[in-house]
């Protein structure tokens, strides 16, 4: 046991100011990072809290080789050093107790995580919207101060404003200039201990803001294992990447409804970066979204917002990531009120609101023209080509065939999951979509096919479809 006291005023007067008052106090003590992670042994590291009304802050615990360098209540900053040795049972990582004490003598609790943390993933010199993290046991930093693919920000502060699992993201910080978080190591499916080398698989976004506390930007993480940018094929002489924005494998006709159903990612209204998740289940139940949650483990959810002067400008869709615009009516249902915005992804270069990640953008229409559906599943009985749940395609100049999942769209009227067509009579059980940076005057293009239940051997597929850009559907990124 060690036992620290760091304070404004000695306890043995908070002891006496605690006989003496009887009002019911106002305290709060707070660590947002949650943790101290430092890159090697013998290293300082800092974060910082929140107080208000507390007077001194006892350490009666933490790991055995750290040293508890200063705690500052007026600067709201705490420091720790790592050990510098490892031949006396000194600690990698452990937790630091600390206990914030008011002038009346309430105490709050409160743990830091210390960690020597020695593999970590630097992005800050290559921005982008989306950043993947397949490392576990890993810290991942970017540049806080730089969106897109390139442009200048004020962020002040950071938040996690949604992720698909539990504590995916861990000790988010931002500290000297750049962003941090951790990547915890997966359990083991058995509970035992043994070590996985695997991440928890999910998707995450997180907010900036800026000195007024007004949210400025957001950037995807995109959290899997493998990596995205190694498992490609090619179309048209162009290096796609083999799975969808946010998707955590092909599911390559697997009929496993898990396979499905990590094989689909996020979703995107046209020209615009914020990622949105799609169902709770590969098969729409329900057409109930996915479960999301805030950093507290607390549930949040998507918004859906009808398009208008207010609502449907790229700025506000900035400050408000997690809503969908619904399509304006009086502009061809676009998610932008007034006109339509043909440079917020583009055919040849990457935009600053373009979802991919550094090195990668969404691709133009070109690179699906010369596909078509593989005869033999054109051919195949509908009850073997729907569990299927999606389409294997050709690639006509080259003779090469590959897997794309059938996940629906969020449509443009309501923004609502939909795995349907537009036909009444004849619905057609699943579909698919993928955008493309191309645009078809007031609409944008899209690869579209589907499965049709009444002639099977007649099964649509469009390498160039008209869609209304308040839809939202899965990317396929292409390398720059």
């Amino acid at each position: 046991m060690r036992k620290l006291i760091y304070g404004l005023v000695a306890l043995a007067t908070i002891g006496l100011l605690a006989t003496s008052c009887k009002k019911e106090e106002t305290y709060s003590f707070v660590v947002p990072s949650g943790s101290i992670l430092v890159s090697m042994p013998g290293e300082e590291g800092t974060t910082s809290f929140d107080s208000f009304n507390i007077a001194s802050i006892d350490v009666p615990d933490y790991p055995k080789g750290w040293e508890i360098v200063n705690i500052d209540l007026y600067n709201g900053t705490i420091t720790v050093k790592a050990p510098s040795k490892f031949d006396d049972e000194e600690e990698r990582e452990g937790y630091l107790s600390l206990i914030g004490y008011t002038p009346q003598g309430t105490r709050k609790n409160l743990t830091i995580y210390l960690a020597i943390v020695e593999s970590a993933v630097d992005y800050s010199d290559t921005p982008a919207n989306c950043y993947i993290a397949n490392k576990p046991k890993t810290r991942y930093i970017f540049d806080p101060y730089t969106g897109g693919n390139g442009i200048k920000l004020e962020t002040e502060s950071v938040k996690l404003l949604w992720q698909t699992e539990k504590s995916l993201i861990n000790y988010l910080d931002l500290r000297d200039g750049k962003v941090s978080f951790y990547l915890a190591e997966a359990k083991a499916e058995d509970d035992s201990d043994e070590p996985t080398n695997k991440v928890m698989e999910g998707n995450a976004l997180i907010g900036g803001y800026d000195k007024a506390g007004k949210l400025i930007w957001s950037w995807h993480i995109w959290v899997t294992n493998g990596d995205p940018r190694e498992e490609t094929i090619t179309l048209n002489g162009e290096e796609m990447m083999n799975r969808n924005l946010g998707a955590f494998t092909n599911s390559n006709r697997s009929t496993d409804g898990a396979e499905i159903f990590r094989s689909y990612g996020m979703y995107y209204q046209w020209g615009n970066k914020n990622p949105f998740v799609g169902p709770q289940r590969y098969n729409f139940p329900g057409n109930h979204d996915d479960i999301l949650y805030d950093n507290k483990e607390n549930n949040v959810y998507l918004e859906y917002e009808a398009s208008s002067a207010k609502v449907g400008s790229l700025e506000w869709s900035n400050a408000n990531p997690m809503a969908l615009i619904k399509g304006n009516k009086d502009n061809d249902y676009d998610w932008l009120f007034e006109g339509h915005d043909n440079t917020l992804w583009s055919e040849d270069t990457k935009t600053d609101n373009d979802p991919c990640p550094a090195g990668w953008r969404v691709p133009s229409k070109s690179v699906f023209e010369n596909i078509t559906i593989v005869g033999s599943y054109d051919d195949m009985a509908w009850e073997e080509a729907q569990p299927l749940y999606g389409w294997m395609l050709e690639d006509t100049a080259t003779g090469a065939e590959h897997f794309f999942t059938a996940q629906g769209r969020r449509n443009y009227l309501d923004c609502r999951l939909d795995i349907f067509n537009d036909d009444y009579d004849q619905p057609i059980p699943w579909s698919g979509y993928y955008w493309t940076a191309s645009v078809a005057g007031a609409d944008a293009s899209a690869l579209f096919f589907d499965l049709n239940t009444a002639t099977r051997t007649w099964n649509g597929i469009d390498v160039a479809r008209s869609m209304h850009r308040a839809n939202a559907l899965p990317v396929r990124c292409v390398r720059e």
